[in-house]
């Protein structure tokens, strides 16, 4: 490594070198490391180029699309979902947790039996939703 460092004279003529020799020299020197760097850049680079380009993409096809119903366009308000209804059961407790003493006598009295340490009962519930129009309200459909 005779290479000048900045501020020292050249060996050549005495003086000395330019701030330009010395990034030629020190691009002579770290070639290899310049070259990795730059090819990583360059791929990082390209792969947001593409994921930008796809995305654009994706966004122009759903611009495309007519939407299923638009709201301008119909003259019926919005329905919620069919009515449904869930089970009482048990769930699974998280570690290091209890059921209420509430939830152990009630599932005494609904099941007869005790409660198995680590889960909780969970009382059954409803969602009655929208009822269809040809429907009576607070007529069950069969």
């Amino acid at each position: 490594m005779n290479d000048p460092t900045p501020g020292e004279p050249s060996p050549e003529d005495g003086e000395p070198a330019s701030f330009a020799e010395n990034a030629k020299n020190l691009i002579k020197r770290r070639k290899g490391k310049i070259l990795a760097v730059g090819s990583a850049l360059g791929s990082v680079a390209l792969a947001v180029v593409v994921a930008s380009l796809a995305e654009g993409r994706v966004a122009e096809e759903a611009e495309d699309q007519e939407p299923l119903s638009a709201p301008e366009t119909t003259d019926e308000p919005r329905r919620s979902p069919s009515g449904y209804e869930v089970d009482p059961h048990l769930r699974k407790l998280p570690e290091g947790q209890n059921a209420s003493e509430e939830k152990k006598a009630k599932y005494k009295e609904e099941t007869g039996d005790d409660l198995p340490p680590g889960r909780t009962w969970v009382d059954g519930w409803s969602f009655l939703g929208d009822s269809p129009e040809d429907e009576a309200p607070g007529e069950a459909a069969a």
